[in-house]
């Protein structure tokens, strides 16, 4: 543990939050930025090395994917270069409300990032457009490979899975709706995805201390110094 450092998911939240701040994000941005890195640490999904190269994928010039192509079978978006990180929800929740069977999104990267999406998306009733059905996300793992994490209607884990086919693109992810055969390995449970999620919140989660160091000093630089000026456009306790 020599060059790891042990945090909360709470605090994994804070400064990458604080971080996408620092860039010139929305609001809006930063937090689901925060919340879907927390989460995909808490399950063992996400590690530094991922975290880092979303953020060396964020481009502030980019405002949200575009729709390229739409009929009834699938929705098709361009991200312009943009990580998972932030702003995939503005092409899934678009793909899913049309209830298409398929939404693809290109020239993005990071792609397990939308998992957090997907998941408070079908965890709502009254969101729900495809009820009953199982949601697949196909992204790319930081070592090359391909995988796909399946979830329940309920936006619950059903499993973690490498496919025996190529699905996607290496700057690809692909959500299908209603998959029934895979054709995948399984890699985790969905009961070991719950017990990282457990163990994280008994001893906290493992972090490179070059990204806590990184994530530190873009932190500093999204901070104001206190005043009654600064207070009056909105400085102090976040």
């Amino acid at each position: 543990m020599a060059n790891l450092m042990q945090m909360s998911a709470n605090e994994m939240k804070f400064l990458v939050k604080h971080s996408v701040k620092s860039l010139g994000f929305s609001l809006s941005d930063q937090i689901n930025a925060g919340s879907r890195a927390a989460t995909c640490y808490q399950h063992d999904l996400a590690d530094s090395q991922l975290i880092a190269a979303a953020l060396d994928h964020l481009c502030i010039d980019v405002q949200a994917p575009v729709l390229v192509r739409q009929d009834v079978y699938e929705c098709c978006f361009d991200a312009n270069g943009q990580s998972a990180l932030i702003q995939i929800e503005l092409a899934l929740g678009v793909g899913l409300a049309s209830n298409a069977k398929q939404i693809r999104v290109t020239n993005t990267s990071e792609g397990i990032f939308a998992a957090p999406v997907l998941m408070e998306w079908l965890s709502q009733p009254m969101s729900k457009g495809h009820a009953n059905q199982s949601v697949t996300v196909y992204f790319i793992h930081t070592n090359g490979t391909q995988r796909c994490l399946q979830l329940d209607a309920n936006g619950q884990f059903l499993g973690l899975y490498q496919p025996c086919q190529q699905i996607i693109a290496n700057n690809e992810i692909l959500v299908r709706v209603g998959v029934k055969n895979l054709d995948s390995l399984l890699i985790a449970s969905a009961s070991d995805l719950l017990g990282w999620r457990v163990r994280s919140l008994d001893e906290g989660i493992l972090v490179d201390l070059d990204l806590v160091t990184r994530l530190r000093m873009m932190m500093q630089n999204s901070c104001v110094p206190e005043s009654d000026i600064s207070r009056s456009g909105g400085a102090g306790p976040d």
